[in-house]
């Protein structure tokens, strides 16, 4: 039994380790999205894992333990009360499994997130905590590495893609020479990441006595520094200052003996910030002064079949473009205070209050599934009330730090203070961007390491009687539970790899890619939307292939179908009533009778996205397609009175006007 106990507490161990280490480092290039779904399916898995393994050694142990502290209470409130938006949120399967391209922040994440932090506080000690700790900092110094190289031309994220040591993969207004974003997707993603895991690299400069480990981890901190710089990321530089600064003071009121037994490593420290910033800092203040004088343009979103970082390479410049989308969180906030529209729905509470100035920027065809404002994100989605929830639990776990801070020895002082000022900075960065799926992990983990480490947590125990037959009778139904559980994030990944797969081969073998999207969609543990639409757009295609009428009404059917299903699951959804909406014109192109069913659709769009031109050239295709020509003149008046430089609008206005 003990044993057994001690192995599986090995294997916890491990799997936060493997959570640690190999979760910033994983893209996939085999996934429907590169970067944040893989991660978050690995997140899953682990999570599953972890929770299962905690329940066995429970009873192994023939006891129940749980966190008895503030912050954990706090958190547990959080994501539990998200339970209730979900069920009033107008698209219960986003909420539940997060946005397609993204997954972070769904109530699936929350809870994953949630178990991982909850079982870091049962499972580890102060040993394991430090050490955990140090390999994040490994971690973060392997992904730096990583993605500096790209800066010079060389990005290794090339050579696994294509297999060639260059920057040439990426679309050139995306080029990490410009700004680096190594394995996170985007450089504001890793920014953020940066901005949460410096302070703890800067904790073991000031800690360790060995030569060795101080000037490893102290070029570390600058590498860390030098990759943060070169993400020339606004967000980023905000929430290293708020941290820096938070930081600097705890440590001078707190740890004043250290600083100065360090005062030569810290000089060597500052002088090397300096000069990292002197060498790679100059585009980072160019876009702070273009942004400053409003007389530059900017993008920085993804253009590629990739989610990809963003530049400064042209375009409508990004502040003005974000305050745009903080106008349209604002004017859906107000419509829902309480509860919000549901988590991680704004991709279509957005759209409903989209202001109009959105159709004058160089992003106005963009698709916007995040408010670029984790907190406004939050009001949107999960209301006031959430959001409050979720202020409540970074007061409470700053206060208990700054707490632990004033009455723990000096080592945990510094500890505590990194904490501190990676919490502070992390939600200084996020405020001019949102969370991901790394940097939500490591947030989570590193207070729990934290609080492990000042020796905070406190567990309330409570003893289960089982006879030892018990123990084991009952283990072994956790094991095949568990087996069950962790069939469910490998079920999601398996079928996001068909679907990816059928995507791709939608428009070269289009009899693979019915079979590949029927198989994902069997796959999944449950009836997904977006898969159900994607699908039947696809079999919208092949059933136009037939020569054979009834083959091609069979095929038109079952397409059919499955955009009603998609519709019935998801009748607030922007991106499944668009994908509906081309499969039923397909359809109608076919057989006429579908085109009442394309016209209902379109002008479903057009109540989904009132002030987006795209709904109304959607729905005006749609009419001139079914021979309403002149209320489809009248649709793309209104697209162009939205738009007035909509180029396709005022070409096929002009064809109709010609035409007839």
């Amino acid at each position: 039994m003990d044993k057994l106990s001690k192995f599986i507490a090995k294997a916890i161990w491990f799997s936060y380790l493997a959570l640690a280490v190999i979760t910033p480092l994983i893209f996939s290039t085999k996934n429907s999205e590169l970067f944040e779904v893989p991660k978050m399916h690995f997140v899953y898995f682990f999570a599953a894992l972890i929770l299962v393994l905690t329940l066995i050694k429970f009873t192994l142990e023939g006891k129940i333990a749980f966190p008895k502290n503030w912050v954990f209470l706090s958190l547990l409130v959080f994501v539990i009360f998200q339970i209730i938006p979900a069920f009033t949120s107008i698209d219960k399967f986003t909420s539940v499994a997060g946005y397609p391209s993204r997954l972070n922040g769904g109530l699936l994440s929350q809870f994953a997130y949630l178990v991982i932090f909850t079982c870091a506080l049962i499972n580890l000690d102060v040993a394991k905590a430090k050490k955990t700790l140090a390999t994040l900092v490994l971690s973060a110094l392997a992904v730096s590495l990583w993605g500096i190289p790209g800066h010079f031309g060389y990005d290794p994220s090339c050579y696994v893609l294509t297999g060639k040591l260059t920057s040439a993969c990426w679309q050139k207004e995306f080029d990490p020479q410009v700004r680096i974003f190594s394995t996170m997707g985007q450089p504001n993603w890793l920014a953020s990441y940066l901005v949460l895991v410096l302070p703890f690299s800067v904790y073991f400069v000031l800690i360790v006595k060995r030569l060795k480990l101080k000037i490893f981890f102290l070029a570390t901190a600058l590498i860390l520094f030098t990759a943060l710089i070169m993400t020339t990321s606004r967000a980023g530089l905000s929430g290293l200052l708020v941290g820096s600064v938070l930081l600097t003071l705890l440590l001078l009121l707190h740890s004043l003996k250290t600083l100065k037994q360090n005062f030569l490593w810290l000089g060597i420290f500052a002088a090397g910030l300096i000069l990292i910033t002197a060498f790679f800092g100059g585009f980072l203040f160019s876009r702070i002064q273009e942004a400053l004088l409003k007389n530059q343009k900017t993008i920085n979103q993804p253009a590629t079949n990739y989610q990809l970082p963003a530049t400064s390479l042209g375009g409508t410049e990004s502040g003005t473009i974000r305050l745009i989308v903080w106008k349209g969180a604002v004017e859906a906030f107000k419509h829902r205070p309480i509860l919000g529209f549901g988590p991680e729905t704004f991709a279509y509470s957005y759209y409903l209050f989209r202001p109009q100035e959105h159709n004058k920027t160089t992003e106005w065809n963009f698709f916007y599934n995040k408010a670029h404002n984790e907190f406004l994100n939050y009001l949107a989605g999960i209301g006031a009330v959430g959001t409050s929830l979720y202020f409540a639990f970074l007061v409470i776990t700053l206060m208990a730090f700054y707490k632990l801070i004033r009455k723990s020895k000096e080592e945990s002082a510094i500890l505590l203070s990194a904490g501190f000022a990676s919490v502070a900075g992390y939600q200084t960065s996020i405020f001019f961007g949102f969370s991901t799926v790394t940097s939500q992990l490591i947030f989570y983990l590193t207070i729990a390491l934290v609080l492990i480490y000042a020796n905070s947590q406190k567990l309330a125990t409570f003893k289960l009687n089982f006879p030892s037959q018990a123990k084991y009778i009952t283990s072994s139904l956790l094991v095949i539970i568990g087996i069950f559980c962790l069939a469910i994030p490998i079920r999601f990944f398996l079928a996001d790899l068909l679907i990816a797969r059928a995507k791709q081969g939608t428009s070269v073998n289009i009899s693979q890619a019915v079979k590949d999207y029927e198989s994902g969609v069997n796959i999944f543990p449950f009836k997904n939307p977006f898969y159900l639409a994607d699908n039947a757009y696809a079999q919208a295609i092949y059933a136009t292939g037939f020569e054979d009428k009834n083959v091609s009404q069979n095929f038109a059917e079952r397409s059919s179908n499955l955009i009603q299903q998609s519709l019935n699951l998801a009748p607030n959804n922007l991106i499944v009533a668009r994908r509906a909406a081309n499969a039923f014109f397909i359809l109608a192109e076919e057989n006429n009778e579908y085109g009442q069913k394309a016209l209902d659709v379109g002008r479903k769009l057009t109540e989904l996205a009132p002030t987006d031109p795209q709904s109304y050239y959607t729905l005006a295709q749609i009419q001139a397609g079914v021979g309403k020509t002149d209320e489809a003149k009248k649709t793309l008046e209104t697209a162009l009175s939205l738009k007035a430089d909509y180029l396709e609008a005022q070409e096929l206005l002009k064809q109709l006007t010609f035409d007839n």
